[in-house]
């Protein structure tokens, strides 16, 4: 459930988002390829977004990621708290994170919560459609 095709529709959801809300693209990029990394299954694992951003903060140490301080803030903050029900922010693009994963369910088979997600634009039935599409392979 969280392979190679979960991660590039994660990607291909937060670019369709941030066409329409301006979310920062390439970070979005980053926390689609580096928000599981450190999943040790596919259960239940609630600290595998705290790992994650340890390791991307052990790649940004040894100067392996291209960002801004301001990306590299919004990316270990969008994985850290992707998988935590209450998480809150009020960035743009750490949003479009967390709408972008949370709009992959379908890989499940689970439909997204218009409800749980934060932007207006991953509200909306187009956008969940567009979502479901993608898993339709």
């Amino acid at each position: 459930m969280h392979q190679e095709d979960h991660f590039e529709n994660v990607e291909k959801i937060g670019h369709y988002l941030a066409d329409y809300n301006n979310a920062d693209k390439k970070v979005l990029s980053l926390f689609a390829y580096f928000h599981d990394i450190r999943r040790r299954d596919d259960g239940f694992d609630g600290q595998h977004g705290k790992r994650s951003a340890q390791y991307l903060k052990l790649l940004y140490n040894k100067n392996l990621l291209d960002v801004t301080d301001k990306q590299f803030e919004q990316l270990i903050f969008a994985c850290a708290n992707h998988s935590e029900s209450n998480a809150q922010s009020n960035d743009i693009t750490i949003q479009t994170c967390w709408d972008a994963d949370r709009l992959d369910l379908w890989r499940i088979n689970s439909k997204p919560d218009p409800n749980l997600l934060y932007t207006e634009i991953a509200k909306k039935e187009e956008t969940i459609e567009y979502a479901r599409k993608l898993n339709k392979k």
